[in-house]
């Protein structure tokens, strides 16, 4: 986060039109660059999710800031009104409140600011609260994050911690930092590996079509056999990813035997970051390889970025913490209420409807 000293006085502009939205895509993206600000604050991802789940009662509430006509904050914001008996409204990030069954995960989100200080938070907290809506949610913050910062000033948000990120920061002497029984593991594999015809590599481009039929057939063939519906069950999902493969801030790793796919990796990058998104092998014939495992080692120790990000795992999730060696930085959940009997209201009359279907 760039942390200037502020000299100008910031013009603010609420948002409510998409097409106005669009008008600030390059000064946006800028900005995201300026701040170095992670994939899931761009323009890129939120406008590709606008455009698959976005709904005709959902309301745009941006607010951007503008200081000597440069872009230099923006909370990319609107308001999912109910449907139930009580009006209530919630106010979302942009990128977030889609159907679960479609869900794609926007995780780490966060308002970009050029200048990163109290006035600017006190502003922009004013800027907020002065929108009308019942509750504000934000879902997977972390705990440096601008949004922390804004929402911890207001007396009725509660934060829940949700879940934990592992991040490793560099590749260097990876395989050093393993847990003994993963440095064996990870021999034990390679000595398995080198007796086959096994090849790792990062896919290009103009075959990630190929691989991302593969993967999809080897993910849904997991799930499916736990009785589950597996992430790429909507076809929202999928076609939200097939958009946004165009915006080449993806990339995919493979291990193959004889040239045949046996795991695939599906990660998101942005400028510094591989994000661990999805993967699928094949459990029928090499589930003694561990191929799932293998991919990983390779993918973080030929990661041509600086992170390796696993992003949000549960708070009991053990398999992504046996690839990192220190302690995972806590995820949380923000609730902020501005009408708490309003929104008890709406919460036991929805639990109601639900029990009398």
């Amino acid at each position: 986060m760039v942390n200037n000293t502020r000299v100008n006085k910031i013009e603010w502009l609420l948002v409510e039109d998409i097409t106005c939205l669009k008008e600030h895509i390059a000064r946006w993206q800028q900005l995201i660059l300026e701040t170095e600000s992670n994939l899931f604050c761009s323009p890129e991802w939120i406008m590709t999710w606008i455009k698959i789940y976005w709904q005709p009662s959902w309301q745009l509430k941006t607010i951007i800031g503008f200081e000597n006509k440069k872009l230099v904050a923006i909370a990319p914001l609107y308001i999912q009104p109910s449907k139930t008996l009580i009006s209530i409204s919630k106010l979302l990030p942009l990128g977030q409140g889609e159907p679960e069954e479609s869900e794609v995960l926007s995780e780490f989100q966060d308002i970009v600011l050029l200048h990163n200080t109290e006035s600017i938070y006190n502003e922009l907290a004013n800027k907020i609260l002065s929108l009308t809506f019942d509750s504000l949610y934000c879902n997977t913050l972390l705990p440096n994050s601008n949004w922390h910062r804004i929402l911890a000033n207001f007396k009725k948000t509660t934060f829940t911690n949700t879940g934990q990120r592992y991040l490793i920061t560099n590749n260097q002497d990876y395989l050093l930092t393993l847990s003994k029984n993963n440095k064996a593991k990870w021999k034990s594999c390679k000595n398995k590996l080198e007796k086959l015809n096994t090849e790792f590599i990062w896919v290009s481009e103009s075959d990630y079509g190929k691989y991302w039929q593969q993967l999809i057939l080897f993910h849904q063939q997991r799930w499916n056999k736990k009785g589950k519906l597996g992430a790429f069950f909507h076809d929202d999902f999928i076609k939200f990813h097939e958009i946004f493969q165009l915006s080449k801030s993806v990339k995919i790793s493979v291990m193959l035997i004889d040239h045949k796919p046996i795991a695939i990796n599906y990660y998101l990058t942005d400028h510094n970051t591989l994000f661990f998104y999805q993967c699928g092998w094949d459990e029928k014939d090499h589930a003694n390889l561990s191929p799932g495992f293998s991919l990983h080692i390779w993918s973080i120790l030929n990661n041509p970025f600086e992170n390796y990000d696993f992003m949000s795992s549960d708070l009991n999730d053990s398999y992504k913490s046996t690839f990192a060696s220190h302690k995972p930085e806590k995820i949380y959940r923000a609730l902020f209420e501005k009408s708490k009997i309003k929104n008890i209201l709406f919460t036991t009359i929805k639990k109601l409807l639900h029990k009398f279907k």
